[in-house]
């Protein structure tokens, strides 16, 4: 409880300031104003409980026990046993009280008068606009606020210290000022940022007493889309010195995965290769795989032919404005052929280059051809993934040098190499 420091002043024979300390318990947060040199105490009623509270009041002074009188609204109020070291009162609402002290002859003959204040605010109401904006949804205005007036003798009401009420939007940090509080609220111009999360939006109001009150809270729910593609290439490979993005080869299938939210429908634009991409397509359909939009929710596709392709997912929600997200760049990096053959190998059932077998990324047309020292053939495969294990008729062949033919053909689009590779090698056990 914050501690508020009040000076009594006694009159009388004696020319005394007798101080002391006014608390307040039991009580929500308090603030103290000054109004035309009188003291009014405004206390924050949450639950529009009051009266609930004491009052503690504790000269500073030491010595003897005092003897204490108080009235509230101009009437005495009984003291139980007033010869102690400080009065404690129940509050009894809204009003003027008033306390007397007297000890060893030194008398507060003129009562020293402050005003206490329930400060209360009735449950009110926000309402939010432009729910189908892209960008931002507002505040259409805040309903049935209702600023609490305390009429301070004669009918005269207490406005408060502060000039000008202010209200903060739960998503920022910085009030804004608002000074019209006998009208209606209508800060249209408060914009509050939107994206695919739903959230609740309240604003909280500080009074011209400076308490704060929270309105009830406005759910909103979000027709931002937020498009997430994932592709996964079902073929890759590695290669030395390459490092970041995926490679395969061709034909390579890639399954594009959408983790998109809050959408309804999809556009995939699946790009031609970076080096077909001429540097102005009038259409974007000049631009994509098979001159098409694709619009389904996931899907394969199968890359025929080495190149790097760009990969957009555009999530869309079909309600109101029909929002709409575009994904990062995705590339689709199909590597170039390429055929090498190793000069050795070991059969020796270790699991280490136990099978001879070329290198072949991206080829087609494929075809390999083992040798011995005679020139006749003992082994042949047509598939790039293929091997001889060093038998010959089921039989382990001699150590020694073989040789190879090997013939392939590129996958590229253009001009497309062909490999012819002959050489020898090394069987060694």
């Amino acid at each position: 409880m914050r501690r508020i420091v009040f000076l009594f002043l006694l009159l009388g024979g004696w020319s005394q300031i007798v101080s002391g300390q006014i608390r307040f318990a039991g009580c929500g947060e308090v603030i103290k104003n000054n109004y035309y040199g009188e003291t009014l105490y405004a206390i924050q009623d949450q639950a529009n409980t009051k009266p609930f509270g004491r009052i503690v009041f504790t000269p500073e002074e030491g010595g003897h026990p005092w003897r204490f009188s108080w009235s509230y609204n101009g009437i005495p109020q009984p003291v139980s046993d007033s010869d102690t070291v400080e009065l404690e009162v129940a509050l009894l609402g809204d009003g003027v009280y008033a306390f007397q002290a007297e000890r060893d002859g030194v008398v507060s003959r003129s009562a020293p008068v402050f005003h206490v204040f329930f400060d209360y605010v009735p449950e009110f109401s926000i309402h939010l606009t432009d729910l189908f904006n892209c960008k931002a949804v507002s505040i259409a205005e805040i309903t049935d606020f209702q600023i609490p007036v305390y009429r301070y003798g004669n009918y005269q009401p207490f406005e408060g210290d502060k000039s000008h009420v202010y209200y903060l939007v739960s998503d920022k940090s910085v009030p804004r000022e608002f000074p019209n509080y006998e009208y209606a609220f209508k800060p249209k111009e408060e914009a509050i940022a939107v994206d695919e999360h739903d959230m609740t939006v309240t604003v909280t109001i500080t009074d011209k007493f400076g308490f704060p009150w929270i309105s009830k809270p406005e759910k909103y729910v979000s027709v931002i889309p937020k498009a997430e593609a994932e592709p996964e290439l079902l073929n890759t490979v590695d290669i030395v010195g390459e490092v970041g993005e995926q490679m395969g080869q061709a034909p390579l299938e890639v399954f594009f995965h959408n983790n998109s939210v809050n959408a309804d429908s999809y556009e995939w634009l699946l790009f031609k290769d970076t080096t077909d991409m001429e540097m102005y397509m009038p259409y974007l359909a000049d631009s994509l795989l098979d001159g098409q939009i694709r619009t389904q929710e996931e899907f394969s596709y199968v890359y025929e032919h080495t190149g790097r392709y760009k990969v957009l997912l555009i999530a869309v929600n079909e309600q109101g404005n029909k929002c709409q997200d575009t994904t990062k760049a995705h590339y689709v990096n199909v590597i170039e052929s390429m055929v090498d053959v190793p000069n050795v190998f070991t059969p020796n059932g270790d699991g280490k280059n136990d099978v001879f077998m070329a290198r072949a990324l991206s080829v087609e047309d494929f075809h390999g051809v083992v040798l011995n020292r005679w020139g006749r053939k003992i082994y042949e495969w047509s598939d790039p993934g293929g091997g001889w294990d060093g038998k010959i008729n089921g039989k382990y062949a001699n150590p020694g040098t073989y040789y190879y033919i090997i013939t392939a053909r590129g996958r590229e689009k253009n001009n497309p190499p062909r490999y012819v590779k002959k050489g020898a090698f090394m069987l060694i056990r």
